[in-house]
């Protein structure tokens, strides 16, 4: 097959399908309507004049899609994937091939569904589409709200290496040991981290012993580093600032629970990465946090923008048996829903499949 993906340079989630395909041995092309380092795909930057921003170079992105359309015509792929569907799904509208994957992410849906003007240019982009790829259900029922046929649409995420993620048995913990907690989540607005120091605050106030990482970088370092100063928790608290993600499986290893509290999210690759190497994760109660976990079963879901809430879930678990349990039963779910070698695979035979699908109409 040569599977074309198309999406902006500098998507992370993109490169592990790239990588992907290319050792499976298709012949995979990679469109980028934005700058993206060289990563040894085949690749047509379609950038315009240097770097690109969040207020700067989004008047280039018609161009570049106007170039992506002259290039697949050119090319001749059999199927084109885009990535983010506020980006380089509507790309996908104006090169107008057929067959066409569009994957929704997380925010490129969550942030646009309720304006009127990107309502309608979802629908567009859903409508184009030969197969709409959400990875979550919660994604799904958002979609469906817009009109598109449930069959139309098919559930399945990017995953997790689940031989790096390897599993590590935790125990239960007791009255007094150290509780040691750690996010991945970038330090931006959205991941909501001051209700985590908040949290914090109330655990140091009940003599609560613990350590708290925080992995990632972020534009709020420095400010919720003030915080916690403000807080009285600094000295319990590690920013590393980010790190290489070769090093995240050796941190989440020396941990025992994942903690996350965005206000709303995609599919949380942070939550899969954690489910799978044993921690026990305690994160906000939203609807794609739910799809995976259920309150007592297999983690903990404290309200959103709730500290007090947080607080009373890490406490909870001392001298609680459910941490043996629910590592147990999320590495499993892990495994056999989120393991990115099987989800690929079956990405694969749907590819073939709306290649056929395709020929058969010609």
């Amino acid at each position: 097959m040569h599977i074309c993906f198309l999406c902006v340079g500098g998507f992370v989630h993109i490169e592990p399908y790239l990588k992907y395909f290319k050792k499976a041995g298709h012949n995979v092309s990679f469109i980028t309507l934005a700058p993206h380092s060289d990563i040894g795909i085949k690749t047509y930057d379609l950038s315009l004049w240097g770097s690109y921003s969040a207020t700067e170079g989004k008047w280039k992105y018609p161009i570049s899609m106007l170039r992506a359309y002259r290039l697949i015509k050119k090319i001749k792929p059999d199927i084109v994937h885009t990535h983010y569907v506020t980006s380089a799904g509507l790309a996908g509208v104006v090169c107008g091939f057929h067959p066409t994957i569009t994957t929704v992410h997380g925010s490129d849906l969550n942030d646009s569904i309720d304006s009127k003007i990107w309502k309608l240019l979802l629908k567009l982009v859903f409508n184009h589409a030969d197969c709409v790829n959400t990875c979550t259900k919660d994604q799904k029922r958002k979609v469906i709200s817009l009109g598109v046929a449930p069959e139309k649409i098919q559930v399945l995420t990017l995953g997790v290496d689940t031989e790096i993620f390897c599993f590590k048995q935790r125990q239960k913990l007791r009255q007094g040991q150290k509780i040691r907690m750690v996010t991945t989540r970038r330090l931006e607005k959205i991941y909501n981290h001051v209700t985590i120091i908040k949290a914090l605050k109330i655990l140091k106030s009940k003599n609560v012993y613990f350590k708290m990482t925080f992995v990632a970088d972020g534009a709020l370092l420095e400010e919720l580093k003030e915080l916690a100063e403000l807080q009285g928790v600094s000295e319990k608290i590690t920013f590393l600032g980010g790190v290489d993600k070769s090093k995240i499986n050796s941190i989440l290893s020396e941990n025992d629970i994942f903690i996350s509290s965005p206000i709303r999210d995609g599919i949380s690759v942070a939550l899969l990465e954690a489910m799978a190497s044993g921690l026990f994760p305690v994160v906000s109660e939203i609807d794609t946090n739910s799809d995976w976990l259920t309150h007592g079963v297999n983690g903990f879901l404290h309200k959103v923008n709730d500290p007090e809430s947080l607080a009373n879930c890490i406490m909870d678990l001392y001298d609680n048996d459910l941490i043996v349990r629910a590592t147990q039963l999320n590495r499993e779910k892990v495994v056999k829903l989120a393991d990115t070698q099987t989800n690929m695979k079956i990405l694969e035979g749907i590819y073939e499949e709306m290649i056929l699908k395709a020929k058969s109409k010609e």
